[in-house]
């Protein structure tokens, strides 16, 4: 019976690894053929100036991040240099920028205002309050509570935290490559993290992607580091914290119990299985308990766990919701016109929702409309720009933002084809966690957001998790340039 049942382990993990490696090499050559459709194709309009600029950009920012690689640092060394970069470039950036609050993010900061006055219970008890219907936002709104509280309601104390944040993701991107990669890849990967266009753009902007990449970015260390229920249960512990403050913490949630499982399955292991219950446990419980401690304090009289589950689905098959009518402002969403359909009624909504979802699903979805849809998802430029505020500076300045986007689209372009690069030549998709688990990450962000609403911006984790898979090979393709072009000069010099 230990035999047949060994046997039928091995025979699943080769399984997995043929599907896992057939799996990422066609979504990593969906999301090169999805930018080369857009950016080439399509021809997005670049005018020569950001062309120019960008592409000048982002070369002397490889090459001075490359010869910076090179140098011989020990990891303290490296990580003060990447915390004086980080948080040099960010304050400069936000000092040039200067972002203010807009559209959700305004809203959050006026609830957080509400909940230090006293004020919050009553209005999330209002069926037609923004707060009770993403009533999931709560949990952030709260934790800029505590902000407000400590500092006060300055948004210059927001703008520090927020570079803060940023700052200790690029640092823990840091330590997570020196689980598998030398310094010198390491700094070179954290550092172009750190000027990648697509991070610093938003870093002054009060976001929940911020504080939640922080914490799943901590977790996928946490599972990568040296194996023990220690680590473990910190990870379970930062995933459960992410939930709070960002929902889309449950994919990185989802993505890590798959890889453990896989890795149960591969190492025949019972202690794996069973710590990848008590994963489940702690995150289960962990998030159940702090659903009750909102309920029971009365700043989250339903909770804070998402109370319309539907609606991202139709917004995402169907490009509407019930009601058919479209966003008019931050607390006017579609999500809001389509409770009002029903007096806002809930439970009346959600079974109105849900029979709209099934007739979808019975009779068919429109596969034109999603396709054109996700396939802007994953090559468009992204557009969280647009939540700085300052449309001032935007328009001031056009050439400026063009080429940072630009260049943003070099960068993320140039991790997907070091992505893709990586996953043709890799040959077992399970016996590294180091390769296994981001690629499982977003692979499980890609799918889900196929029948999900979404917006270019979505991709914020996506970006993290592609710098850990892209990172080693681009490294080796510069240090391949570096040593072709020594060569062709020492060749030179000897004639």
């Amino acid at each position: 019976m230990r035999q047949r049942t060994m046997m039928l382990l091995e025979g699943a993990d080769r399984l997995i690894n043929k599907l896992g490696r057939y799996l990422l090499v066609a979504v990593f050559a969906f999301c090169l053929l999805c930018l080369f459709k857009i950016q080439v194709i399509q021809g997005a309009s670049w005018e020569t100036p950001a062309f120019v600029l960008g592409s000048m950009g982002v070369l002397i920012g490889l090459f001075l991040l490359f010869k910076l690689s090179l140098l011989k640092l020990s990891d303290r060394q490296a990580l003060l240099l990447l915390t004086v970069l980080a948080l040099v470039f960010f304050s400069f950036w936000n000092f040039v920028f200067r972002p203010v609050p807009v559209s959700d993010y305004k809203v959050l900061l006026e609830g957080a205002r509400d909940i230090v006055d006293g004020t919050f219970k009553s209005q999330a008890a209002q069926p037609d309050n923004y707060f009770r219907y993403y009533n999931f936002q709560i949990g952030y709104a709260y934790y800029l509570s505590l902000i407000m509280r400590l500092f006060g309601d300055r948004l210059l104390f927001f703008k520090i935290i927020e570079m803060l944040v940023m700052t200790a993701t690029t640092l823990v991107l840091y330590k997570t490559f020196r689980l598998f990669c030398d310094v010198h890849r390491s700094v070179f990967g954290a550092g172009v993290f750190t000027l990648f266009p697509y991070v610093f753009i938003g870093v002054g902007i009060i976001n929940n992607q911020h504080e939640g990449l922080l914490l799943e970015a901590l977790a996928i260390y946490f599972i990568l580091k040296r194996r023990s229920w220690p680590n473990l249960l910190i990870a379970a512990v930062c995933i459960a914290i992410a939930q709070v403050l960002r929902p889309t913490a449950v994919v990185v949630a989802a993505a890590i119990i798959v890889t453990l499982m896989i890795q149960t399955i591969q190492q025949k292991s019972r202690q794996r299985l069973l710590e990848t219950a008590a994963f489940i446990v702690t995150c289960w419980g962990l998030g159940w308990i702090t659903n009750k401690l909102f309920i029971l304090s009365g700043v989250a009289p339903y909770g804070i766990k998402v109370g319309n589950p539907y609606f991202k689905f139709l917004i995402g098959l169907t490009g509407k919701g019930v009601s058919g009518k479209y966003t008019t402002s931050a607390r006017k969403t579609q999500l809001y016109y389509d409770l009002k359909e029903y007096h806002f009624n809930y439970a009346l909504y959600k079974q109105a929702a849900a029979e709209k979802l099934k007739n979808v699903l019975i009779h068919g979805v429109n596969l034109q409309d999603i396709m054109n849809r996700f396939t802007g998802f994953i090559g468009n430029v992204d557009n969280q720009y647009y939540l700085g505020g300052n449309e001032q500076f935007m328009n001031r300045h056009p050439v400026l933002i063009s080429s940072l986007n630009f260049a943003g689209m070099v960068v993320y372009g140039g991790t997907v084809l070091g992505t893709f690069k990586r996953v043709i030549t890799e040959k077992w998709v399970t016996s590294r966690t180091s390769y296994l688990l981001p690629a499982v990450v977003f692979g499980m962000f890609f799918f889900a957001y196929i029948f999900m609403e979404t917006q270019a911006r979505y991709r914020f984790e996506l970006y993290y998790v592609l710098f850990l898979l892209a990172v080693p090979t681009i490294y080796g393709w510069l240090t391949t340039l570096q040593e072709k072009m020594f060569t062709l000069d020492s060749s030179k010099d000897s004639r």
